[in-house]
């Protein structure tokens, strides 16, 4: 299936595009906060209106003398602008137009793509008569908005229909999509190695410490491997430390760990496996997602072979997960990433035939009978799939901690699942049930 048109939204700082564009989506997915600059990448999503399906690309802020992380980020807003089948020009009625608006219109009118003006901020019938003076950009009448409450967005969306082109209305092909997020701590290198999987700049990259706020999200079409969706995310810090936009930041993070099939940590190799990166696996192994771990700036480390002996024991409680050593400056590592991540997803998806999974099942107890207390396990059946979830029938009462983790293990190792959670269920017998009729 072909891609769905792809929408930019775009517009100076503060003027409303991230509000915007959950209004435009149904639901809150990307950070809106009164502060300049709080989106940087190119935050990419697909919503549909009336049976037609679009992409959104939230943009950062236009800003005419940028300089630092605030032009890389420019260059992120233009290049999705030339990319798009449609333009959002979002101003903001309030202020009435600016320097900075006349400049980006300018270089609108230059392109061939099609460019529709949304006065934002319009709350009231006052500031609705105020939008008008936009005519001046030379882009047409513009549509005036409330991104806060909602007026006005319904004749956005109609209007974005009538101007984009064809495309598939079917949308079973998201969902059925793998999805691999990015977690990790700040400034451990995820938006560089996501650049480097992607082989395009899609994220912006810097040396400051948080540069990602937001999760970007990207379709991605691999050779011989499919269609896949990446979530590269904000830098995670437990809740209680973070605050104001970060917080926002940490559970759009957690977020995408939720809705992730397969999540890839990375970790700065040299600073070993830190208690907060193992706080994030956990986090990966309680959502029951895969985990595949990128020890990344593998390049910096000295005593390589003792490093990485040393990070696989430390892995095996983490469903004795796969890690990569990886380099995004040298791209050492990366194109092993791919097929491992596939992989992962196959397993997460994993089903077994009954018959198997009882053979394992009365090996294991042979091997290691069940607790006195909680008696003989006879039988197990898979009921679900992303992450394998079993129920297993029989004995007085549950087995304890130490005899799950016994059988978890025997039926990762068996059915090669390492680096999926699985999930056990148990269901004694009835006490005092009768045996026979």
């Amino acid at each position: 299936m072909s891609p769905p048109p792809r929408i930019a939204v775009v517009g100076r700082q503060n003027v409303g595009k991230s509000s915007l564009v959950n209004r435009l989506f149904g639901r809150r997915v990307t950070i809106a906060h009164d502060v300049p600059g709080v989106t940087r990448d190119r935050i990419e999503l697909e919503a549909s209106w009336r049976g037609r399906r679009f992409g959104l690309v939230d943009t950062a802020g236009y800003l005419q003398r940028a300089s630092g992380v605030e032009a890389l980020a420019a260059g992120q807003a233009e290049r999705a602008a030339r990319e798009a089948d449609l333009v959002l020009l979002v101003v903001d009625v309030r202020t009435g137009p600016t320097e900075e608006d006349t400049q980006l219109a300018r270089r609108l009118r230059r392109a061939s793509t099609p460019v529709l003006v949304v006065a934002n901020k319009a709350d009231t019938a006052d500031d609705e008569l105020e939008s008008g003076s936009f005519l001046a950009l030379g882009l047409g009448a513009p549509i005036s908005i409330s991104a806060l409450h909602g007026t006005g967005i319904g004749e956005v969306l109609d209007a974005i229909t009538e101007l984009l082109p064809e495309a598939p209305s079917a949308d079973a092909e998201i969902t059925s999509q793998p999805r691999f997020a990015i977690v990790g701590r700040p400034n451990v290198g995820k938006s560089s190695l996501f650049n480097r999987l992607l082989g395009e700049e899609r994220a912006v990259v810097s040396e400051v410490p948080g540069t990602t706020r937001d999760s970007v999200d990207s379709v991605v079409d691999w050779p011989e491997l499919g269609r896949v969706r990446f979530v590269d995310t904000a830098g995670m810090r437990r809740g209680g430390k973070v605050r104001g936009v970060e917080y926002y930041s940490y559970l759009r993070a957690a977020e995408a760990i939720a809705s992730s099939h397969v999540a890839m940590l990375v970790l700065d190799a040299a600073d070993g496996f830190t208690g907060e990166d193992k706080r994030i696996a956990a986090r990966v192994m309680q959502e029951g997602r895969a985990l595949l771990v990128a020890a990344n700036k593998w390049d910096l480390v000295q005593d390589k072979d003792r490093t990485f002996k040393l990070l696989q024991e430390e892995l095996a409680p983490f469903a004795r997960t796969t890690a990569v050593r990886t380099s995004a400056r040298t791209g050492q590592g990366v194109p092993r990433l791919p097929p491992i991540l596939m992989e992962l997803h196959r397993r997460w998806s994993f089903r077994a035939s009954t018959s198997k999974v009882n053979e394992i099942l009365h090996r294991a107890q042979r091997e290691r009978p069940t607790p006195r207390v909680a008696g003989t396990l006879h039988y197990i059946t898979q009921v679900g799939a992303g992450p394998p979830t079993f129920v297993v029938f029989g004995g007085a009462n549950e087995p304890g901690p130490g005899y799950r983790r016994f059988l978890e293990n025997r039926y990762r190792a068996e059915l090669g699942l390492d680096g999926v959670p699985i999930r056990l269920r148990f269901r004694p017998r009835e006490k005092g049930r009768r045996s026979g009729g």
